[in-house]
């Protein structure tokens, strides 16, 4: 027998670009709670931004922060239970990245030669105004802890030019739905893997992933999934995912999008009745 798992992407994926609602995808998810199919949120989003959110989209399964950078899993799930929990004692954590203070070093010297504004830079007001969120959403998105996000203020070359120097220091330059991600050598791809692997451990059968997004960020999640699927967005054009031909690209935006998309796949894997 071959199992389900699903990785998605939050903003722009299974949240609308400007309401944050996941409302046009409840159909499926209510459909995946009842068969029991793991759906990880594999998201830039902080572990203090998804707990609330989690609560809200009724999620019990591990997740992934900050572009890859951890794995958390709930302590009462039995994935990886040998792995160390983390310092406050509610999940098993498993890092893939280095720590936000280091990239922040790194950046340093760096921002006298190139424009840009960091997380670290920002009040919570100055956040909530670029991207909608109420101020104590804006908190939580800023409380980073394995990457640092930024308003790129400069030319496309000098981007170029900016994440070939932080490459050589063995950082990355990611670029997401509204920012621009400076991080360790990991990403969605990584934790996703990481995770297939112990859904087979636990449940001794094959895997069928599916994963969904919507940008740059998205895109070795999707090269390395079973069945890829591109959300539409109504902010961008859809990146392209390289040797991939197979991938689906929704008719519809945002969740609407994703909740198609799922519901489709589990009809065809005769998993949806």
């Amino acid at each position: 027998m071959t199992r389900l798992l699903i990785s998605t992407d939050l903003d722009g994926t299974l949240l609308d670009h400007y309401s944050y609602s996941a409302m046009a995808a409840e159909p499926a998810l209510q459909r995946l709670r009842q068969l029991q199919i793991p759906w990880v949120l594999n998201t830039s989003k902080t572990l203090a931004e998804l707990e609330p959110l989690r609560q809200q989209l009724d999620n019990r399964h591990p997740f992934v922060v900050e572009n890859g950078a951890a794995v958390y899993i709930p302590l009462d799930s039995p994935l990886a239970p040998d792995l160390a929990t983390d310092p406050d004692g509610r999940y098993r954590c498993k890092t893939f990245g280095p720590s936000r203070r280091r990239i922040l070093l790194a950046l340093e010297p760096l921002s006298r030669r190139y424009r840009f504004t960091g997380f670290a830079a920002l009040t919570a007001e100055r956040l909530a105004s670029l991207t909608g969120l109420d101020p104590d959403a804006a908190r939580q998105a800023m409380s980073r802890q394995f990457t640092e996000p930024l308003i790129w203020e400069d030319s496309r070359g000098a981007l170029e030019d900016f994440a070939s120097e932080l490459s050589l220091l063995n950082f990355q330059v990611q670029r997401g739905g509204r920012f621009t991600h400076v991080m360790g050598r990991c990403d969605k791809a990584d934790a996703m893997a990481w995770l297939i692997e112990q859904y087979q451990a636990l449940w001794g059968e094959s895997i069928k992933c599916m994963a969904l997004g919507d940008g740059d960020n998205d895109i070795g999640m999707l090269q390395r999934a079973d069945l890829p699927v591109l959300v539409r967005s109504p902010a961008h054009s859809p990146p392209p995912i390289p040797e991939r031909k197979d991938v689906l690209l929704t008719r519809l935006q945002g969740p609407a999008g994703w909740n198609d998309a799922v519901l489709n796949t589990l009809q065809q894997l005769d998993l949806g009745t």
